[in-house]
């Protein structure tokens, strides 16, 4: 009764809030939709608040048992060892999005790297020529990994990378996050271990960015070699869709290797 009555009252006081502020009603309705969502998954609660005041051991198993399971689940991960996937567990914070909700455009910097527990994003990158790659992102998914290169590369820039994309949520999404400045801490204390071939195979295959960029490629390439063993007489004809089809490759051509500073 007591977590209720707090949800009514912070209900009562975004809504005086807004009202104050004349918001449309649009953003009315995504402010609700996010609060709702919000107590669903946490009950009320935030439990990395509640926590983090504890002793480190004690908060450091109690972390594990809420998170270690979830991180099991992203692909990168699975290859780590138990002490830095504790490091990992230690520095999480759980996440929600609302649906059709930018969680990070494209340009803006990057934060965080964040890792889809439920749910689904779409990701939008303009290549050129007015040309957008477009992909879908499922659970066990990540984007933001311009971070891992970011930690890695040496020598090291403070700048935060830029995003090359924007994420959407296509549904209500629930994530967890892992901030710049702890995975700075991570990849370096052990760096060894991130310096594996392995984790940087996973690392690109199941990066979004990696994935556009390859997929530009192939397609790209497809598509000359269709060119070359069509018949002549259909550039004769078909000037007008050939001139389309050349802009088309000039967009994909020029499409950006992602930054790789992994080797």
């Amino acid at each position: 009764m007591a977590k209720k009555r707090k949800m009514q009252l912070r209900c009562r006081d975004m809504e005086w809030w807004m009202r104050r502020r004349q918001l449309p009603s649009q953003l009315r309705q995504r402010v609700r939709h996010f609060e709702h969502q919000r107590w669903a998954m946490m009950g009320g609660e935030d439990e990395m608040e509640l926590v983090k005041d504890l002793p480190e051991g004690l908060r450091r198993d109690i972390k594990r048992f809420l998170c270690l399971d979830l991180i099991k689940k992203v692909p990168l991960f699975q290859s780590l060892d138990d002490l830095i996937l504790d490091n990992i567990c230690d520095r999480v914070k759980p996440l929600v999005f609302s649906k059709d909700e930018k969680i990070i455009r494209e340009g803006d910097p990057v934060h965080r790297v964040v890792f889809i527990v439920r749910g689904r994003v779409k990701s939008s990158q303009n290549l050129s020529k007015g040309v957008i790659a477009t992909s879908i992102l499922e659970p066990g998914g990540f984007f933001g990994d311009e971070l891992l290169s970011w930690c890695l590369r040496r020598p090291f820039i403070d700048r935060l990378p830029a995003s090359s994309a924007t994420f959407t949520c296509i549904e209500s999404t629930e994530a967890f996050g892992l901030d710049a400045n702890h995975l700075r801490f991570i990849t370096d204390h052990f760096r060894y271990k991130f310096a594996n071939e392995r984790l940087k195979r996973t690392a690109r295959y199941y990066s979004s960015n990696w994935r556009t960029w390859a997929a530009v490629n192939i397609q790209l390439a497809w598509r000359r070699y269709m060119m070359r063993t069509s018949r002549p007489t259909i550039h004769v004809i078909e000037n007008g869709d050939n001139d389309q089809r050349l802009r088309k490759y000039a967009a994909m051509f020029l499409s950006i290797r992602p930054h790789d500073h992994l080797e």
